[in-house]
């Protein structure tokens, strides 16, 4: 059993919490923007940072006659989006008299590893609150509907406008025509009918939604992430099932896991491909966060109801990241100022009254650098 001081060493507690963080949650781990993800960046940034936003083209490379130079073409524009980092801090405090008479006063042994137990507790849900954070950041990207809710002090995340108070609105650029009924391309809406109607062609609608990535960014529709009330209506759907005939599932496989750290954390995940789009990967959950002011949190569903969010991209893919800022700390009154870089934890030793102060901390901001890339559409009304 590691030492109390072990535990609460900053480079173990940092790694212990980020450990917990990373594996935590499949969505995160979908994109890679947990804590050590594939898609985590880190460009020295602080408070303030910037990013780009890159499309594909589709345009044709010019022809030339022989014996002429080359023909000059612009470079491919760019747009640079300019951000504050969100910021993430935490302090836990655990009496040295909790932590003394965690086990049997006559045996100190049993109460130190008592004590060890209740700090590996402690740090196990910083690391989820932390993933939770995160978490929240990239629930709010995939809607592009998402308020940081100033509280004196305190900020928290909202998915929908509190409409009063002091807030901010936290833009990820999403086009308002990739969002409701999905007039992604300007010629009408896409989800022209209601998916709880055998009269909607949802085939159509979704090679539509299909065929509107590959025009607006020259991606193509590669997941969907929605419920599973949403996902019943469409095994449910009439033209769903003159696809795949009367004899066979309209699903070619619908299971809880798949191999690796993803399939790990979908405890409360289906995933399915249907027959007749057998490379689009449906991930169907009632999945969700508590929200909110502390003390009045209200859950939160990753997908709202009714609703279906469409990837027009490789979820792996580095089309999202995770911007990771930095910032000065002194861990303790005259400790020497450190910079902090993403996710960070360490303890602090205090008296009257003695306890340990463990703290998390973390600067962070998911971004699509493909704005165009996502839409979430309104598919039951």
């Amino acid at each position: 059993m590691a030492s109390l001081q072990s535990l609460l060493s900053p480079q173990v507690l940092t790694r212990v919490v980020s450990q917990v963080a990373s594996s935590s949650d499949w969505l995160a781990n979908l994109f890679g923007v947990q804590v050590g993800g594939s898609n985590v960046l880190n460009y020295g940034h602080g408070r303030e940072g910037a990013y780009h936003i890159y499309n594909n083209v589709r345009k044709v490379g010019k022809g030339r006659a022989p014996g002429t130079a080359a023909g000059r073409r612009a470079a491919n524009p760019m747009g640079k989006v300019m951000f504050t980092y969100p910021r993430m801090h935490e302090q836990v405090s655990l009496s040295a008299e909790v932590l003394h008479n965690l086990g049997k006063i006559d045996d100190p042994a049993v109460r130190d590893r008592a004590g060890a137990d209740m700090i590996s507790r402690q740090t196990k849900t910083m690391g989820q609150i932390a993933a939770n954070w995160r978490k929240a950041m990239l629930i709010g990207m995939l809607r592009d509907s998402l308020w940081t809710v100033i509280d004196g002090d305190d900020e928290y995340f909202s998915l929908t406008d509190p409409g009063s108070g002091n807030r901010q609105r936290i833009n990820f650029q999403m086009p308002a025509a990739n969002k409701t009924q999905l007039n992604m391309l300007g010629a009408g809406n896409i989800i022209t009918g209601t998916w709880a109607s055998d009269a909607t062609d949802i085939p159509l609608q979704l090679g539509n939604i299909n065929a509107a990535f590959q025009q607006l960014n020259g991606g193509h529709l590669a997941a969907i992430i929605t419920n599973w009330a949403v996902f019943n209506n469409v095994i449910q759907n009439a033209f769903v099932q003159a696809l795949h005939g009367t004899s066979s599932p309209p699903f070619q496989q619908i299971t809880r896991e798949v191999d690796g750290d993803v399939g790990n954390t979908m405890k409360n995940v289906y995933r399915a491909t249907l027959t007749f789009m057998p490379d689009v990967v449906w991930y169907i959950t009632d999945e969700g966060l508590d929200m909110g002011l502390e003390g009045a949190e209200t859950y939160n569903k990753i997908v709202a109801a009714n609703q279906a969010t469409f990837v027009g991209f490789e979820p792996g893919d580095d089309v999202i990241g995770c911007y990771e800022g930095s910032e000065p700390i002194a861990e303790y009154d005259g400790a020497p100022i450190n910079v902090k870089v993403g996710m960070s934890a360490w303890s602090v030793a205090r008296s009257n009254p003695t306890a340990t102060d463990l703290f998390s901390l973390d600067n962070a901001l998911i971004v699509n650098h493909v704005p165009t890339s996502i839409a979430t559409g309104t598919v039951v009304f």
